[in-house]
């Protein structure tokens, strides 16, 4: 009688603990797809009473809004993989706000250990995010105008910046669309490496204002120095990206500022890496700032005509440049040229 009462008395406590918990919680049977348990948290997480819920489909209850259309595949994603634990963070709209859901799924077995019920740990995380985003857009601001800083000194206008900017995206989306390294390039991609250009020479700012505008040729002691923007701007970018939560064109940012300056045939530097081994976004960036380079007129020459800069990229092709990307860059080379006339320096 005893061991019943103690069964049964845990049996309470816990259902109390669950009712109570400042977390939502959904249970979902998994074969009818039914909620069969929502909690107090969990309904006014959802901005619905337990009566709108329990006991009806769960496709009936969130389906309403195009915005909880990653919710729902996130839920959906949960109940079709019920045998593991998932961790998701996903917008979820009320009809009145959109708030930032951290949704935590477990599952509930029958007698043979075969999942019956999907559990739903609810997070409103909706304040945290707009903090984190509030203080990512502090540290990308702070990281920009170091960028544009560098552009200052660099005795340009900025047009560089804004040109190798839309240079990048152009050869991207070429590649995008001749269906070209599917594996890495999607709309994210697209994003992350137009938003992430800009920060490719941030490290320049290590370098100081005589070997940056040096009219003649630099030395090798000042060449080394130069150089070593490339590693300086890496580390830059990951030591903010260790201070706050980043986005992911941080790592985009990461990746072009540090290997821009690789060669497709291994002879480039910091790190002497080759083919693939580049990222992506930097082989793409690795023609986009030498083209601007070769055809823009900077403090210590003039600059190059249209056709010689080609022929240099055609020349290259191969042993500095990823032949796919150079394929790409000459497709799209009626944009290129108006960007370049559109972005001109004064």
């Amino acid at each position: 009688m005893s061991a019943n009462l103690d069964a049964t008395n845990n049996d309470v406590i816990s259902r109390n603990i669950i009712r109570d918990m400042g977390n939502g919680v959904l249970v979902i049977d998994k074969a009818n797809r039914i909620i069969s348990f929502v909690n107090d948290s969990a309904a006014k997480i959802l901005d619905k009473t337990k009566e709108e819920m329990i006991g009806q489909k769960f496709a009936a209850c969130f389906f309403e809004y195009e915005e909880n259309d990653a919710f729902n595949d996130c839920v959906n994603k949960a109940i079709y993989e019920s045998d593991v634990s998932h961790k998701m963070t996903t917008p979820y709209y009320t009809g009145k706000e959109t708030k930032t859901l951290y949704v935590t799924s477990s599952y509930t077995k029958d007698d043979n250990g075969k999942p019956v019920g999907v559990v739903l740990i609810l997070d409103d995380i909706t304040e945290k995010a707009k903090l984190e985003q509030r203080l990512m857009k502090n540290q990308v601001g702070t990281i920009m105008m170091m960028a544009e800083l560098v552009e200052s000194r660099d005795g340009n206008t900025g047009g560089h910046i804004k040109r190798t900017a839309e240079y990048v995206k152009i050869i991207a989306q070429q590649l995008f669309d001749d269906k070209k390294f599917p594996e890495e390039i999607d709309d994210k991609f697209l994003n992350d490496i137009t938003t992430a250009a800009p920060l490719h020479d941030v490290g320049k700012i290590s370098v100081s204002d005589a070997i940056l505008n040096k009219p003649g040729r630099l030395t090798d002691e000042e060449f080394a120095i130069m150089k070593s923007h490339a590693a300086v701007g890496r580390k830059l970018l990951k030591d903010a990206v260790e201070a706050t939560e980043h986005s992911s064109f941080l790592d985009t940012a990461i990746d072009m500022a540090g290997a821009h300056h690789e060669w497709w045939n291994g002879r480039g530097y910091p790190d002497g890496i080759s083919g693939d081994k580049i990222p992506l976004s930097a082989r793409i960036m690795a023609i986009a700032d030498v083209f601007d380079a070769l055809v823009s007129k900077r403090v210590y020459k003039p600059g190059m005509p249209l056709e010689k800069a080609y022929a240099i990229i055609r020349e290259e092709t191969g042993t500095h440049f990823d032949p796919v990307c150079v394929e790409a860059f000459f497709k799209a080379q009626e944009k290129i040229e108006r960007v370049l006339k559109s972005h001109a320096d004064d």
